[in-house]
C-alpha cells in the first residue's frame, strides 16, 4: 500500500513539474526604461558641492569672548549671542555676529567701535568659549543631532551617526543656512560615486535621509504582497517579482502591467515581461507606491482545473493499479 502512494504522488509531482517550471526567469538588464523612473535633480554646482574653507561660523546661543588688542586699558568682554544673532557690547553696541565667520564677525566689530568712536581700526579678536547650538541635525531615516566643529565630511557624519539604515535614500538632503535651495547628493551603491558625493558639512546643516519606501505585488504571483525597497540596491520589475516568488502558472504575463502614481497622477505602463525577460529590452526600476499587476490568465486556470482533474484521475488509476 505504501510502495503505490509512493508511486502515486511521483507521477502527481513530475506532471507538476511540467507545468509550475513555465514561470521561471532567467537574468536581468541593469539600465531602466527612459521615462520610467523619475528622480530628484541632483546638485552639480561645483561651487556650492564643495566651497572653499571657511572660518568657523558664529551661531546665535554662542558665548563668544571678545578681546582688543593694543589698547589701554585692556578691553575684553565675554557676552552670548543673541537668537537674532545679535550681541550687545559696551563700547560697540548691538552688533549682528550671527551667521558670520569669526573672521567677518571680528571686523564688522571693529567697524562699529570706530563708528562709536571708541577706537580707529581696533584689532579685534573672538574666541567662542561655548557652542551649544555648533551641531548636524539628521532628520528621516536617521533622526540625530551630531556636535561639529568647523568642516566634516557627509559619510563622516552618516558613520557617527551609526550609518545609512538598509531601507534608506541614498540621495540625501542638505538643508544649509545661507543657501535658498537644498543640496542634493546621490551617494549611490558604487564607492567610487559615493567618495564623490562626500561633500562637506558645517554646522548648522540639516541632513534629510529619506526612506525608499515599499512596492507592492499583486495578482497571480506565488507571495502577493507588500516588500521594501532596498536604498543601495535598485529593485527591477525581474527582481521585484522573483522577491515574491515569481508567477503562479495561471500568470497572464503578456498583460502585466505597473501602475505608478506621482504626485495626483497615476499612469498604467504595460509591462512586456517575455521581452525583458530575453533582453531585448530594459528591466524597468520599481520605485517607492509602484504597484506590479499580474492578471489571471482565465484560459490558463481552465487548464489548471482540467490538469488538476487528470492528476487526480492518473493517480487514482495508478493506485488501483497497484493494489
Amino acid at each position: 500500500m505504501k510502495q503505490t502512494i509512493h508511486v502515486a504522488l511521483l507521477i502527481v509531482l513530475v506532471l507538476m513539474c511540467g507545468v509550475a517550471c513555465s514561470a521561471q526567469y532567467t537574468g536581468i538588464t541593469s539600465t531602466s526604461t527612459p521615462g520610467l523612473n523619475i528622480r530628484h535633480p541632483l546638485t552639480t554646482d561645483q561651487s556650492i558641492l564643495f566651497p572653499p574653507d571657511r572660518d568657523m561660523v558664529v551661531l546665535p546661543n554662542d558665548l563668544i569672548t571678545v578681546s582688543v588688542f593694543g589698547v589701554l586699558p585692556a578691553y575684553s568682554d565675554v557676552e552670548r549671542v543673541a537668537l537674532d544673532g545679535t550681541v550687545k557690547l559696551p563700547l560697540a553696541g548691538m552688533v549682528h555676529v550671527g551667521g558670520l565667520t569669526i573672521t567677518a564677525a571680528e571686523k564688522e566689530i571693529s567697524r562699529a567701535m570706530e563708528k562709536a568712536e571708541y577706537y580707529h581700526d581696533a584689532q579685534v579678536s573672538i574666541i567662542i568659549t561655548d557652542m551649544p547650538d555648533h551641531l548636524v541635525t539628521l532628520v528621516g531615516a536617521i533622526e540625530r543631532a551630531l556636535p561639529i566643529v568647523g568642516k566634516r565630511r557627509l559619510l563622516d557624519v552618516l558613520s557617527a551617526a551609526g550609518g545609512l539604515p538598509p531601507t534608506a535614500s541614498t540621495v540625501i538632503q542638505i538643508d544649509r543656512p545661507g543657501l535658498s535651495d537644498p543640496i542634493y547628493v546621490d551617494l549611490g551603491n558604487d564607492p567610487a560615486h559615493s567618495i564623490a558625493a562626500n561633500i562637506p558639512i558645517f554646522a548648522g546643516d540639516v541632513i534629510t535621509t529619506g526612506t525608499t519606501g515599499e512596492f507592492f505585488v499583486v495578482g497571480a504571483v506565488t507571495k502577493p504582497g507588500a516588500a521594501p525597497l532596498q536604498g543601495a540596491r535598485p529593485t527591477t520589475v525581474m527582481q521585484a517579482l522573483a522577491s515574491v516568488g515569481g508567477l503562479t502558472p495561471v500568470a497572464k504575463e503578456s498583460e502585466a502591467r505597473l501602475i505608478r502614481t506621482v504626485g495626483n497622477t497615476r499612469s498604467v505602463i504595460p509591462l512586456q515581461l517575455k521581452d525583458i525577460q530575453d533582453g531585448k529590452i530594459p528591466d524597468p526600476l520599481v520605485q517607492a507606491d509602484d504597484i506590479i499587476l499580474i492578471p489571471t490568465s482565465a484560459m490558463k486556470s481552465l487548464f489548471r482545473i482540467n490538469n488538476a482533474a487528470i492528476i487526480v484521475s492518473v493517480a487514482v488509476a495508478a493506485a488501483t493499479l497497484f493494489r
